[in-house]
């Protein structure tokens, strides 16, 4: 009798590993497929917007505007400086960017805009009144402003 408690102890103890390594394996095959897919409500900036990491700490990029996608080897500190192209989310939560290093390298992925400082704005485009707006909202970023424009 001790021996057939064990064996059903044991299955017991089995089936629920299963089930543990199979909701593991669907919860990564999820992550993956959000961060393999284009962001639904993503537009591009007609002029490229240029940024400032603010806050502190390290602001890690993420392969697709969605938090499960964050990549932990690739990030920017307080104070570097960022091009903008593409937004997403219902109120612009995430803009995807490049980083240019020193070596002339660069890196590109996406960020939350709540840890950046919009510095400017350049394109092809730009009339006098974008200027006028895109200096403002500069001027409202040195003020505390995080954020696109």
């Amino acid at each position: 009798m001790a021996s057939a408690i064990s064996v059903s102890s044991i299955m017991l103890k089995l089936s629920g590993a299963i089930c543990i390594a199979l909701f593991s394996v669907n919860a990564a095959f999820a992550a993956n497929a959000v961060c393999d897919r284009d962001a639904a409500d993503e537009y591009f900036i007609s002029e490229r917007y240029s940024f400032e990491v603010a806050g502190s700490g390290r602001l890690y990029f993420h392969t697709a505007p969605d938090e499960r996608c964050i990549d932990k080897k690739v990030f920017v500190v307080p104070g570097d400086s960022l091009n903008g192209m593409t937004v997403s989310g219902k109120k612009g939560e995430w803009v995807s960017v490049t980083y240019y290093k020193k070596n002339g390298d660069d890196v590109s992925g996406w960020v939350k805009t709540d840890r950046l400082m919009f510095t400017g704005a350049s394109g092809m485009n730009m009339t006098p009144e974008k200027a006028a707006y895109y200096t403002e909202a500069a001027r409202n970023a040195k003020l505390g402003k995080r954020g696109l424009p």
